[in-house]
């Protein structure tokens, strides 16, 4: 289990969350069409057009029963993230060679004095990733660590210190999350449905 894995479950419920709600959306259409349909069948009536649409009640079941599988896919999906940031056999992939934050420039309020940072290895970069570890978290910070797409950035003076705190960070997030886990996965399915 790695981000790289994680990155792509959390696309893909970004994925399934834009089709949900842009299938709400349709859903909402229709029902507002549905009130307008006497006056719509009389403008075609009027006009010589004839109008074939596909049933209302059959299309609304049609897009429920495709809200109610993607629903069930981001939620399995959003177990899996979870227990892939429980698991004992997560990597983050970062450079075991740090930054020291005064070392690097930047306008990032984040970075700076007292920060060590952890380049991904391979310049990688987790958007998706960060996006839904924010959702899970309310933010990107786990006690001493900050996830950025970017990099891992330590609250430490050295890079002894920031190793010991990176470590018992993630210990302390992935007891937590294997603790809490229906929890949270409750609260980021109904997340998910707003």
């Amino acid at each position: 289990m790695d981000l790289y894995y994680l990155d792509e479950l959390a696309a893909r419920i970004k994925v399934n969350r834009d089709k949900i709600a842009r299938l709400r959306q349709e859903l909402a259409d229709l029902d507002a069409r549905m009130r307008d349909k006497a006056i719509d069948q009389e403008f075609a009536r009027l006009i010589g057009y004839q109008q074939e649409d596909e049933d209302a009640e059959s299309m609304r079941a049609r897009i429920n029963t495709e809200i109610d599988a993607l629903e069930e896919t981001v939620k399995n999906d959003m177990e899996a993230f979870i227990n892939g940031l429980a698991s004992s056999e997560l990597i983050i992939p970062i450079d075991p060679r740090p930054v020291i934050g005064d070392e690097q420039s930047t306008t990032n309020s984040n970075r700076g004095r007292g920060k060590i940072i952890y380049k991904y290895r391979d310049s990688a970069i987790f958007t998706n990733f960060v996006s839904m570890f924010s959702v899970i978290f309310s933010n990107c910070t786990v006690k001493d660590i900050i996830f950025t797409p970017d990099s891992v950035i330590v609250n430490a003076k050295d890079e002894r210190e920031a190793r010991y705190r990176f470590v018992n960070s993630i210990r302390e997030m992935q007891r937590m999350l294997a603790k809490k886990a229906n929890t949270i996965a409750l609260i980021a399915e109904q997340q998910v449905k707003r």
